[in-house]
């Protein structure tokens, strides 16, 4: 006898949309781009890919962001509620990260993200 298939993330956002939007897509005009964007943060929201796309966003530009010496150091490895964890390879530069540079990297990263997408910075020793 087969076991029921465990339902995921997609199919419970599929299943808590179905009852409203068939009222939200007879009430749309022509100006379809608002509802739409609702749509999709409301999608992202309840996936929790936002957070993902974040992430992935940061991880993208932080060598950049702290230059080739602290990039090869450290690694980003979530951002979760505004913090931004960080994982650092080298407790002399974990020091130097937590005090004065610290302000002026998350000023980058608040400068190229938002204020409320990165609101700290959280550094730790790994290896």
């Amino acid at each position: 006898m087969k076991r029921p298939r465990k339902e995921g993330s997609v199919e419970r956002a599929l299943r808590a949309w179905r009852p409203t939007l068939p009222s939200d897509l007879a009430s749309l005009t022509a100006d379809t781009a608002q509802p739409a964007r609702q749509l999709v943060t409301a999608a992202l929201g309840q996936l929790k890919l936002g957070e993902q796309l974040d992430e992935a966003e940061v991880a993208a530009a932080w060598s950049e962001l702290v230059g080739p010496v602290l990039a090869r150091h450290s690694i980003p490895h979530g951002l979760r509620y505004g913090v931004l964890t960080v994982g650092i390879t080298n407790p002399a530069i974990h020091q130097e990260l937590r005090g004065a540079l610290k302000r002026d990297i998350l000023a980058r990263l608040q400068k190229r993200f938002g204020a409320r997408r990165v609101r700290d910075i959280n550094f730790r020793v790994i290896g």
